[in-house]
């Protein structure tokens, strides 16, 4: 059979019946599902994720005169290639062996592609991953922006806990390079606070003016699992955190407190010998709650996961938090947000079980992290 040629006059190209095999591998990009959703409540693909990259940055090519255009959109297209073979993994659960045996995979593929198109990809991914030239930074800070755009279009209920703050941050720091670029993703930012705003699940810091709003959300937890009481948490501790930016609200639409956290600075607390020495500085979490109509939605979550994002641009490496040996619900939910029991101790006249969470996880951790807690609920 004779093999027809696509001829455009200029180098060795892609025999055809090559360039409809490609094609067919990189179909799969069509109906590889990523974890954000569109507009119409429904996943969006990698393939429509990778299209609209690149037409951003077509679109923005009079902002660049200087640049190579045409290579950012090339990056932007071939950019999630090695999708094909591992699927979509999320940014937040993606590890360094995730992203490994993807670029293994990738560059198998492209070997098999012909000459000189394959050393041409290879060269380009090189070039993405050092992120040096102004092209490939391009390219990443817009990678990074649309899928922040994505979320700000998606319905908060696809959103996890964690998004809130992921969204509002995500990529920020691969934008600084050049004022358009760093606009851009402010705007995109404004939007994303604009949303969270707008569903009543802002979370900022405490003011002096929700003070007797704080202590009467504190007060209604009277009688719970957390066994608070008329004294505890009290005005004092309420005044002590605002004066030290450590207490955080989250307010609805109406401007009603409906949550808080706080980061205590207790020493008794502080140096209990359960705690790890490997990863210090550490912090404490507390006075987590939730106004009770509003339980079970997740809000507590967001709330740490805010909390947690604080502690890291402080430079903490672990958190630390007291729960009451019988709270059964936060024991499981704090346990699912990366906690595990390293301790019990009795303080304030009252059991507690002394969990920590520190950032760097290694895999083992992770393996262990849920049978360890399970070991000791069952003990």
């Amino acid at each position: 059979m004779e093999v027809t040629k696509i001829k455009t006059g200029r180098q060795k190209n892609m025999e055809a019946e090559k360039l409809i095999e490609a094609l067919h591998t990189v179909e799969k990009l069509k109906r590889t599902m990523r974890h954000c959703y569109t507009s119409d409540d429904r996943k969006e693909s990698v393939a429509e994720h990778c299209w609209r990259v690149a037409l951003m940055a077509y679109w923005m090519e009079d902002e660049f005169p200087e640049v190579d255009i045409n290579k950012v959109i090339k990056m932007c297209l071939i950019h999630d290639l090695g999708e094909c073979f591992t699927g979509d993994i999320p940014c937040f659960k993606k590890t360094e062996a995730d992203e490994e045996t993807e670029e293994n995979l990738l560059y198998q593929w492209v070997a098999t592609l012909p000459e000189p198109l394959n050393d041409k990809m290879r060269t380009l991914y090189q070039e993405m991953s050092e992120l040096k030239t102004l092209e490939a930074k391009i390219y990443k800070a817009l990678d990074n922006m649309e899928g922040a755009l994505s979320h700000n279009e998606s319905d908060l209920k696809t959103w996890e806990p964690h998004e809130y703050e992921l969204t509002k941050n995500y990529g920020i720091d691969k934008s600084q390079f050049h004022p358009y670029i760093k606009h851009l993703r402010e705007c995109i930012r404004q939007e994303t606070v604009d949303k969270i705003i707008a569903a009543g699940r802002n979370i900022t810091l405490a003011e002096e003016s929700d003070k007797d709003e704080l202590l009467k959300l504190y007060r209604s937890m009277i009688g719970g699992a957390a066994d608070w009481n008329e004294y505890y948490p009290s005005m004092e501790n309420i005044e002590f955190d605002i004066a030290h930016d450590s207490l955080f609200v989250m307010k609805n639409q109406k401007g009603e407190i409906i949550s808080a956290i706080s980061i205590d600075h207790d020493e008794e607390v502080d140096k209990l010998d359960c705690w790890s020495k490997d990863f210090q500085p550490s912090a404490e979490v507390a006075r987590v709650c939730v106004r009770k109509d509003l339980q079970g939605q997740g809000i507590a979550k967001m709330m740490m996961e805010h909390v947690f994002a604080v502690l890291r641009e402080q430079n903490k490496k672990s958190v630390h938090i007291l729960v009451r040996d019988n709270h059964k619900v936060a024991l499981k939910c704090y346990s699912n947000l990366g906690f595990v029991p390293v301790g019990e101790c009795e303080l304030f006249e009252k059991y507690f079980v002394c969990m920590e969470k520190n950032y760097k996880k290694s895999p083992i951790f992770l393996l262990l992290q849920n049978t360890i807690f399970q070991i000791w609920k069952d003990r």
